[in-house]
Order: structure tokens, then C-alpha cells, then sequence
């Protein structure tokens, strides 16, 4: 049944879209990243959002949150390594927040914080234990891969999850 008051609806960026590998600002320190999906529902909203952080010598460092993260596949990759070339305005990534569990949101959290955290500047998960502890137990679930530990990450490969969540994005 549709909605007879979406009529009245407006949408200040009207039609338009992020490229994919591409930003589009929608308010000061807020960009909009779209990346594509392989299923029925094409791609999923991501977010960057500028930020500040205070290092154990008190110094500030300014750089960005990456809310949300993309399936694990290479066509993902590809697209955040155009976000990283051209859209950070010479600034790093210093922390990755996931909303929730579901592959297109955690899938490339492993990946995210390797490419922006050095031992002196970890960029660490941000992620609500709930969550972290369900996407643990699903990447090492027999559900969906029924079968051999092979067969098992092929079905997670082929759903956009990310091989065993490690230990370390949970601290």
C-alpha cells in the first residue's frame, strides 16, 4: 500500500547520487559514499564524517570516521581506494564505526582499519560488543555454508562477509 503523504516528501539533494568511488557533501565534515552490492538491493549508504583525535601526548589529530563499510570484495576495495585518493582531502582514516553486523555494513572493517592504523596510530573499530560478538560467531558459523570449513567461507565470500572477524577489532 503506498504512503499518500509521500507526495509531499522533499528531498534537498534531489536526484542527485555519489558516484561509486565518489562523495557527495551533504553538510559541513559529512560526505555521502555509495557502494555498489551484488544482490537485489544494489548498493548500501556509507558515511565519512570529519574528525578529531586526542593522542596519549595530548596532541590533536584532525582526519575522518568512516561510518560503515562495504561488502569484502574487490569491487569495494576498489571504490574506497578512489574515496582514499580523492575525497580525504590529504587526511587520514582515524577510527572505522559500524552500525550493525550485517556483511555490507562490517564486511571490510578488517581491511579499513589495516590500511589507516599503525602501531603508534591504531584506527580502531568503534562497534557495539552486541554486534562485534554476532558477526564473530556468524564468520564462524556453519549456518548458510553447511558443510566443510571450504564450502563454509565460499558461502561467506558469496554473501560479502569478511573471514573470521579478528580478535583485535574487538579491543
Amino acid at each position: 500500500m503506498a504512503n499518500n503523504k509521500e507526495h509531499e516528501l522533499q528531498y534537498p539533494l534531489g536526484e542527485q547520487l555519489p558516484a561509486l568511488g565518489g562523495t557527495l557533501a551533504v553538510a559541513e565534515g559529512v560526505k555521502w559514499v555509495r557502494m555498489g552490492l551484488p544482490f537485489a538491493l544494489d548498493h548500501i549508504n556509507l558515511w565519512l564524517l570529519r574528525d578529531r583525535q586526542q593522542s596519549p601526548d595530548g596532541q590533536w589529530r584532525e582526519g575522518w570516521a568512516i561510518v560503515d563499510c562495504g561488502i569484502t570484495n574487490d569491487a569495494t576495495r576498489s571504490a574506497w581506494e578512489q574515496v582514499f585518493n580523492d575525497h580525504l582531502d590529504g587526511l587520514p582514516v582515524l577510527r572505522v564505526i559500524v552500525t550493525h553486523m550485517h556483511p555490507d555494513h562490517i564486511g571490510l572493517a578488517h581491511w579499513l582499519t589495516e590500511q589507516w592504523g599503525t602501531p603508534e596510530q591504531p584506527c580502531r573499530l568503534w562497534i557495539s560488543g552486541t554486534d562485534w560478538n554476532a558477526a564473530r560467531m556468524a564468520s564462524r558459523s556453519t549456518i548458510g555454508g553447511q558443510g566443510s570449513p571450504a564450502r563454509q567461507l565460499l558461502w561467506f565470500d558469496g554473501a560479502g562477509g569478511a573471514r573470521p572477524v579478528p580478535a583485535a577489532l574487538g579491543r
